[in-house]
């Protein structure tokens, strides 16, 4: 006979405190304010892999087990992944912005650096 309140399964526990760690870090990088990327975007990764690799397992243990927090591992798991792209997305985009502008920049300065002698 089932328990009338089977326990919830640990591992969705982590996994959603790592979810909702993942997407403050992903915030935290993407706030106006100078260089958080550098420590955010691999903190928003590290974690979104700790939700993802914490969230399959438990729902495989809460299907063969019958505990709680199905929905914790799955929004964990989602969030995880989901955060994990967009971290991704984001230092791609980054890098590419980066890159165009200062193509731009450069253009504006040399000429500026190599001016050439007037007769």
């Amino acid at each position: 006979m089932d328990e009338p309140n089977p326990p919830t399964n640990r591992l969705a526990l982590i996994s959603l405190a790592a979810a909702i760690l993942t997407v403050l870090s992903f915030c935290g990088g993407v706030a106006p304010v100078p260089l958080t990327g550098w420590f955010c975007y691999p903190g928003a990764i590290f974690l979104g892999l700790i939700a993802l690799l914490t969230g399959i397992p438990a729902l495989r243990q809460i299907r063969a087990s019958g505990e709680r927090g199905r929905g914790m591992a799955l929004l964990g798991a989602w969030l995880g992944g989901l955060t994990i792209l967009a971290t991704i997305c984001a230092v791609i985009l980054a890098v590419y912005t980066v890159a165009a502008l200062g193509g731009e920049i450069w253009k504006q300065i040399q000429p500026g650096l190599f001016p050439t002698p007037t007769p």
